[in-house]
């Protein structure tokens, strides 16, 4: 029977091969009608007889890159198509899913290495399967008019290919070829251009030892050679990054087989669609320079992602550090004359091109555990990360986030959108790219009523924005916050027994909390357990010394004299005169700020167990635990639970005999780390076994440590067990939990 039917289609549907595909299943079915792209997704018409199975194939054989969330049916009149055609966008109210950038596709790969493709060793090649998407959007619907590709011309050749269904580049909306798009140039440290072929004369300045800079996807990159030791030196006075590990981009992955040891899961993250960086286990031996990943056994990964990449790494025989183009915490640089006013006179030269650059974006980076993933850095090729809510929303939601590892999220009508990351809201630079993003979430979804949400934090940067604005806005503990965007992630709304566990977070009875149990669901959350609080001896001051909140933890249990007198790496770190200045502070409470934070523990362990004194980079102090860790080692450490409270005093004097007992220091740490993990590992199993009825939610920085993750992983698979994959699960994703609970609430 001939039935005319009206689809319209919510997803990531625009920029993925989504019409072509369409088109070409409706050519299948013999149907009539049209498919457009509109402000929301798609919209699709079809008159004829087999209009059920067209609808069960744009189910099951979706493009790779495309996700349907909802589809709409209604009946209509017969229409007066006589074919099947692929018409304009159709503009409306923005709601649309926003298309991803992804890496360079095989196919394009094999015709940019092709000498008898029109295409070859063409920088800028992509298709309907590859290449910049949010990177070169101005506003929906997704269509060339609407990006940075609006300043090129097609020649007739790509003309035809855009404009051809059956071709792979069918409306591909960055086309391009060297008749018509984007180009390359090569300048000095003065900005002024290099005559010559621009990659060559990169390899040139990369064989030499030189540092380079590469206009990539989302930013400029900062490259240098990741076997010679000086150019890392040099490239780490540049950024103002004295130890944090670099990221390697290798040519293959048999390169990458070289150095690192890695499972097959670790294959399929590095090799797939989007090619993010992924930390993965180094091997003992290789040629790789030592200062990339400085007292480290991990290492950051990744496959040329674009074009220029993969021109450039065909080029050299030694693997490349790729790292944005900033110094630390800032935002990654977008255009030439910053990058100039900043690093010119330590650059060899920069390799430029002529496409504009929308919206910044820096590369993503996962870890694995056991065959899931773990997401740390949401960036390229995953953001904007979008998802379909089952409740509307009449208000846009706003969500500011946190101020470290600092993404926004927006919520209108039935999409939740999660921004990538923007960085520490530290720097003016960092905030401008902030209220830049603001701005670019507000031309995609446009609506003059709008709700703000911030924590409670009142002297975070995002808590003074939304303060400062004639809005209407709310407050959300951040712990909470944690909880419900890994809630938000695998969409519940049920109670859920919550473990927010991270480096500090404002709490409501305005001290630091970070080791939070908590029992929420959307609405409200009761804090059932936290770590018996402890004093940061000069406030931020310790949040970089170690050594500063293991002698807090040790005035908790000893006399100033008995402390002088341990035998400990952590008393060692000072001077006795320092011992006594830090012990009237603590004694007298001057700027020794409450904390009851599971991270700052972790860096206490770091202190005491002799692995760091002094951090570097945040984090510092628990890869470097990790890095000791024997996962055949499961015994805990003593520690009370009393209440609520979680007091690891007995843990703290169980590793001071320990540590000082043993000639063997290397041995030490490796017991100390083992048996630490071990304890925290056991502390969230005592809480898990009193409440057997509620699943069980996991969130916060301290949950990027793998080892921890694998082993919550084995000892709760009996359970409903949550955390987040497709989201950080550290402090970028506060924002997504704080626009759940606007949802639910406002």
């Amino acid at each position: 029977m001939m039935q005319h039917v009206r689809l319209e289609i919510r997803g990531l549907v625009q920029g993925v091969g989504f019409r072509p595909f369409v088109y070409r299943e409706a050519k299948r079915y013999n149907l009539t009608g049209f498919v457009a792209n509109t402000s929301f997704g798609a919209v699709i018409e079809i008159h004829g007889h087999d209009t059920e199975l067209f609808i069960n194939s744009l189910r099951e054989n979706l493009p790779s890159g495309a996700r349907i969330d909802s589809l709409d049916r209604v009946s209509i009149n017969g229409g007066h198509n006589l074919e099947f055609e692929i018409r304009s966008s159709l503009e409306g109210d923005g709601n649309t899913v926003i298309p991803r950038d992804t890496a360079l596709c095989a196919e394009c790969e094999r015709e940019l290495r092709d000498p008898r493709n029109r295409r070859f060793g063409y920088p800028f090649i992509n298709c309907s399967d590859c290449g910049p998407r949010y990177t070169i959007m101005q506003i929906p619907p997704y269509d060339r008019v609407r990006t940075s590709m609006k300043h090129f011309t097609m020649c007739d050749a790509c003309e035809r290919e855009y404009t051809d269904p059956n071709s792979r580049r069918y409306h591909a909306q960055p086309i391009a070829c060297p008749e018509c798009g984007p180009s390359l140039s090569f300048m000095d440290a003065d900005g002024m251009i290099i005559k010559g072929d621009p990659i060559q004369e990169a390899v040139k300045m990369l064989v030499s030892g030189k540092i380079i800079a590469l206009k990539g996807l989302g930013g400029f990159n900062l490259l240098c050679d990741a076997t010679n030791y000086d150019a890392i030196q040099a490239l780490r006075r540049l950024k103002h990054r004295p130890r944090k590990p670099f990221a390697v981009m290798f040519d293959s992955l048999q390169e990458i087989h070289k150095y690192t040891n890695i499972s097959k899961y670790e294959e399929y993250l590095i090799d797939d669609a989007i090619k993010p960086i992924v930390i993965v286990h180094a091997k003992d031996s290789n040629n790789l320079s030592v200062n990339i990943a400085p007292g480290l056994d991990r290492i950051g990964v990744f496959l040329p992602y674009t074009p220029l990449h993969r021109l450039l790494l065909d080029a050299i025989d030694f693997p490349l550090i790729v790292t944005s183009a900033n110094v630390s915490d800032e935002p990654m640089m977008i255009r030439s004359k910053e990058l100039l006013g900043c690093f010119g006179n330590s650059l060899g030269g920069i390799i430029n091109h002529n496409r504009v650059i929308v919206n910044a974006l820096d590369d993503s980076v996962v870890q694995a555990v056991n065959d899931t993933t773990v997401m740390l850095r949401m960036g390229r090729g995953h953001t904007p990360y979008t998802v379909q809510t089952k409740k509307s929303v009449t208000k846009r939601i706003l969500a500011l986030g946190a101020h470290q590892k600092n993404a926004i999220a927006i919520a209108s009508e039935k999409n939740l959108v999660l921004s990538g990351y923007i960085g520490d809201l530290e720097t003016i630079q960092t905030q401008e790219y902030f209220e830049r993003t603001i701005h670019t979430f507000e031309r995609f979804y446009p609506d003059q009523r709008m709700v703000l949400i911030h924590d409670m934090h009142p002297h975070y940067y995002s808590t003074r924005y939304a303060l400062e604005t004639n809005y209407e806005h709310h407050e959300l503990q951040h712990h909470y916050a944690h909880v419900l965007a890994c809630m938000a992630e695998h969409s519940l709304s049920q109670k859920v027994l919550g473990f927010a566990f991270d480096g500090t977070g404002y709490g409501t009875n305005n001290t630091l909390w970070g080791s939070e149990v908590m029992i929420a669901d959307v609405h409200s959350y009761e804090r059932i357990g936290w770590l018996k609080p402890f004093a940061l001896l000069g406030g931020d001051r310790a949040i970089k010394e170690p050594r500063r909140i293991a002698l807090s933890l040790l005035f908790e249990s000893h006399t100033l004299e008995e402390v002088l007198s341990l035998s400990s790496p952590a008393v060692d770190a000072f001077l006795p005169y320092e011992i006594r200045q830090l012990h009237y502070m603590w004694s007298q409470k001057l700027n020794a700020p409450m904390c009851s934070s599971m991270g700052r523990l972790f860096d206490a362990v770091a202190s005491l167990g002799g692995f760091v004194q002094t951090l570097a980079y945040e984090a510092q102090a628990g890869l470097l635990i990790e890095k000791y860790v024997d996962k055949a080692m499961c015994e805990p450490f003593e520690f009370l639970t009393i209440g609520e409270e979680i007091d690891v005093r007995p843990m703290i004097a169980q590793i001071i005999a320990l540590e000082s007992s043993m000639s063997d220091k290397e041995e030490a740490k490796r017991i100390i780390a083992s048996r630490f993990l071990a304890t925290v590992e056991a502390i969230i199993s005592s809480f898990a076994q009193r409440y057997p009825d509620l699943p069980i939610v996991v969130s916060g920085g301290v949950f990027q440590n793998r080892t921890l993750m694998e082993k919550l992983q084995m000892s709760l698979n009996h359970r409903d067990f949550y955390f987040q994959q497709k989201t950080p699960i550290n402090d970028g994703s506060i924002a997504l939990g704080q626009a759940w609970w606007g949802i639910y609430n406002l």
